[in-house]
């Protein structure tokens, strides 16, 4: 049968959103980095369905249409082949490592299969997932929680009367962004009304929704990751993405090389007061524990240098490279941040309280002359 001598460890990647290619460099990324330590299952998420991909740990079988993929069927008990003709077991997961970054792999949707079925699972739950996956309700709940957030709107089109509420509301410059995107897809800075329209139409050609945010016009960009180890939350290091524009663009997160100081790459540690350091790592405590995270969460920071004010901007359930390289201050490595990971989500799989509560109203509504079977005669 199955030789279980390791962790059984599903790495899901792939998804249905624009951040599907930086899926799966995640998920490249975490296979070489765990193979020593986990038994490995890779899992490409496509279509709303499950396949094993022929040389999963390649890049380059999934450039193009190289992709030779195997269904596959991820339930309570095992992933299985052959469903309709005979049902062989390949292997029974003991965790599934979420690589999935946006659309229905980070709010929540995926997270809710995987509780249906029952697998335990790496990253924040259904809640907490589309808190951080809506950028209007993230906010909503930041702004809850005392934390200072930028003036902000949402709309739903580009007329005059969105924009005028825009305007009014926010003011120039706006920055403006899909409601339910990442990695800085679809984002424009508009500084007048004509700009604010195309801005707005842009975010909406990625989702139904775009907010509109006061852009700061002098500010610092800072990182900082939350997870949970032994039981207790830890902060990361702060990091600061270096940027020659106003926002960090998707070519420069993913397309630069990175490093640790590059143009266009990240500072890290990052170069501030202690106050500084101290405000955002409480913050990014605060945000993890009001959104009832779990996982690894990258919480994103925007430090206001005209006035030393420090605004949450984001949260981000499923980061890219799941934010390990930020706990390397920390001592830790990408195997201890996944690791820490995988034991909490394996705990909280054992504490799950289910509910054990006989109603008898089954028993007493079959009884009643009342019965729809006798009402209504036979069920189709």
């Amino acid at each position: 049968m199955e030789k279980r001598e390791k962790c059984v460890l599903a790495v899901i990647y792939g998804g249905d959103s624009t951040e599907r290619d930086i899926s799966v460099i995640t998920a490249l990324q975490a296979m070489k980095a765990l193979a020593q330590e986990y038994d490995i299952c890779p899992l490409l998420l496509e279509d709303g369905a499950f396949y094993i991909v022929s040389g999963a740990d390649d890049i380059r079988s999934y450039i193009g249409k190289k992709c030779k993929k195997k269904r596959v069927y991820l339930e309570k008990n095992g992933i299985y082949i052959d469903r309709l003709t005979g049902r062989k077991r390949l292997i029974r997961p003991d965790c599934c490592l979420i690589c999935t970054h946006g659309g229905n792999g980070e709010n929540g949707a995926l997270q809710g299969y995987l509780d249906v079925i029952g697998l335990p699972y790496t990253s924040a739950g259904v809640a907490a997932s589309a808190i951080g996956m809506d950028k209007t309700l993230s906010k909503t709940l930041f702004s809850s929680l005392g934390l200072n957030v930028t003036p902000y709107v949402t709309v739903a089109d580009a007329s005059g009367e969105s924009t005028e509420r825009v305007e009014k509301s926010v003011g120039y410059p706006a920055i403006v962004k899909p409601v339910s995107q990442g990695s800085s897809i679809g984002i424009a800075v508009a500084k007048d009304a004509r700009e604010l329209a195309a801005a707005i139409e842009t975010a909406l050609a990625f989702d139904d929704r775009a907010i509109c945010e006061k852009a700061l016009t002098d500010f610092t960009e800072l990182n900082c990751a939350v997870l949970v180890k032994d039981g207790e939350i830890l902060a990361s290091e702060l990091e600061q993405p270096l940027s020659w524009e106003q926002f960090l663009s998707f070519e420069e997160k993913y397309l630069s090389g990175g490093g640790k100081l590059s143009g266009g790459g990240r500072l890290y540690p990052a170069k501030v007061p202690p106050r500084v350091r101290s405000e955002v790592r409480d913050a990014a405590v605060a945000a993890y524990k009001g959104m009832d995270a779990k996982g690894v969460v990258r919480i994103d920071f925007l430090l206001d240098n005209t006035d030393g004010r420090i605004y949450i901007n984001e949260a981000n359930t499923v980061p890219g490279s799941l934010a390990t390289y930020l706990f390397a201050e920390n001592g830790m490595g990408y195997a201890d941040v996944v690791r820490c990971a995988v034991d909490d989500a394996l705990l909280r799989a054992k504490s799950v309280k289910k509910a054990n509560f006989d109603s008898k109203v089954l028993s007493v509504y079959g009884k009643s002359s009342a019965n729809a079977c006798k009402m209504h005669g036979k069920i189709l």
